[in-house]
């Protein structure tokens, strides 16, 4: 099995990091039973990266990884996040030192550990100044309870903001960043990869499969019963998220993953995975199974990865359009270049 180093860190991850989201939600995930279950058959395959977070089922994921963790602690590496309520009051969410000591001690009780290998903000704050943010994400290193520190769902801008003020104030920066990164979804390439590449920053890409549309399982008239996808026009969660991805142009790439898929023998699911693992950019791709049967199938994507030929068709049907600046920059290059030539 390849591991993967965590950014400018020492610290060795699998390239499929066990997401758990789903963990004890029974509306849309799975229950305590299941979830354990995978978490089993992750570990006795060689995965050793989990990623949660304090709202997960309001707490619950974290119970149950928490219970997975007994007598193995050591041999996991965990992640979980702080920003959003976990209570009334104005002070119960975001990313001030009052409320990331108060997040982090709660996650450390849920969890049964006495530290925390990678914990990440989950969101940028946009009221609170970021070297509060990292004074407190500093302290709780020093003191043990944190191994590591990330960010999720930055800019390019914070990403920078956020590791200039880490560096001349001598704080503890972020060594990885976690943000959505699919077929369907490339905007990150533009500005927060070239961003992280100086800070040597590792990027943890969640939801690979686009909320289950590169599974191949859902239409354009809909999805089966159950899906995340299939949530009712009033679920005040998924209903945006549809409304965004619910595009033809989208439904063009799924169309040609899945004949790819089915010229290589191979769930849409796997491949779609695959293409995000051999990024080279990426450390690991944040999977989120309901039940072992899934995991077997993001499983695939690791044990056949897909052939170049392959990666390159879909690099092509699914190019993002670059925007303007991008396109001047690039123009005035290659023009150069050829200058030089």
């Amino acid at each position: 099995m390849s591991y993967r180093l965590l950014g400018p860190t020492g610290l060795m991850v699998h390239p499929l990091c066990l997401g758990t989201m789903n963990f004890g939600d029974e509306v849309w995930g799975c229950d305590e039973k299941t979830s354990l279950r995978i978490l089993e058959s992750y570990a006795e395959r060689g995965g050793n990266f989990i990623d949660t977070a304090n709202r997960y089922s309001a707490g619950r994921s974290e119970e149950i990884v928490g219970k997975f963790l007994r007598g193995r602690r050591d041999e996991m590496v965990v992640a979980t996040k702080c920003f959003f309520p976990e209570g009334k009051g104005p002070n119960r969410m975001g990313l001030t030192r009052k409320n990331i000591f108060d997040q982090v001690e709660n996650s450390l009780r849920r969890l049964g550990t006495d530290y925390i290998d990678l914990y990440q903000v989950h969101v940028w704050d946009p009221l609170t100044p970021i070297d509060e943010t990292l004074s407190a994400l500093t302290d709780l290193v020093h003191q043990g309870k944190v191994r590591y520190l990330g960010n999720c769902n930055f800019t390019a801008w914070q990403t920078v903001l956020a590791a200039e003020r880490a560096e001349s104030e001598g704080l503890e920066s972020f060594v990885s960043t976690q943000v959505q990164y699919n077929l369907l979804c490339r905007e990150i390439e533009a500005e927060v990869i070239p961003a992280c590449e100086p800070y040597e920053m590792g990027i943890l890409a969640w939801s690979p499969l686009a909320f289950g549309l590169l599974s191949g399982k859902y239409s354009r008239d809909g999805g089966p019963e159950g899906a995340r996808m299939s949530a009712p026009p009033d679920d005040s969660v998924m209903a945006p998220w549809r409304e965004r991805i619910w595009t033809d142009r989208n439904f063009h790439i799924v169309e040609a993953v899945k004949t790819a898929a089915n010229r290589l023998e191979m769930p849409p699911a796997a491949l779609s995975t695959s293409w995000v693992l051999q990024q080279e950019s990426i450390t690991s791709a944040i999977i989120g199974p309901r039940s072992v049967e899934q995991l077997d199938t993001y499983w695939e994507a690791v044990d056949r990865p897909a052939p170049i030929d392959v990666l390159e068709e879909l690099d092509e049907v699914s190019a993002p359009d670059e925007g303007c600046i991008a396109f001047m920059q690039r123009s005035i290059t290659d023009q150069r270049m050829e200058e030089l030539e």
